[in-house]
């Protein structure tokens, strides 16, 4: 009997720590242009880039349906990748970014027009649902290259 407890207790745990991920509702990311004087300047991404992962660590870090350690992983990045950074509010007060991303890297991508984010007016403001994947990675691990 002493093993299947143990399968059980193990089953258990597995179920409850799957349900912390699946508890937490997805939060979409959202594309805000950047506003001065009541007109759009700029489009509401930045081009950024996968930085500062551990040297012996995991090599990649997860991308998050929300904005929590918590939410389910839907993603994986890996140092040097290439991802537009959307950032819903100060980046130094943020500890998550948005971010849109190919579904494969691929350095030499032009990220903003393949994922359909115009540089130039009208920029695209809303949710973003494609044709690029998204999520949320802390941002400690995105640096802006371009803006």
């Amino acid at each position: 009997m002493q093993p299947l407890a143990f399968s059980i207790a193990a089953l258990t745990l597995a179920a409850a720590s799957s349900s912390l991920a699946q508890g937490l509702a997805p939060e979409p990311v959202v594309v805000k242009s950047i506003m001065l004087d009541g007109k759009k300047i700029a489009p509401g991404g930045a081009v950024a880039e996968i930085f500062g992962l551990r040297k012996g660590g995991d090599g990649f870090v997860s991308v998050r349906s929300a904005p929590s350690t918590k939410a389910a992983e839907l993603g994986r990045l890996i140092q040097g990748e290439r991802v537009i950074g959307v950032l819903q509010k100060d980046w130094n007060s943020a500890s998550f970014v948005g971010v849109i991303y190919l579904p494969d890297a691929q350095a030499d991508t032009a990220l903003m027009e393949a994922c359909r984010l115009p540089e130039a007016p009208p920029y695209f403001d809303g949710t973003y649902t494609g044709p690029c994947r998204s999520g949320w990675v802390a941002r400690r691990f995105v640096r802006v290259l371009a803006d």
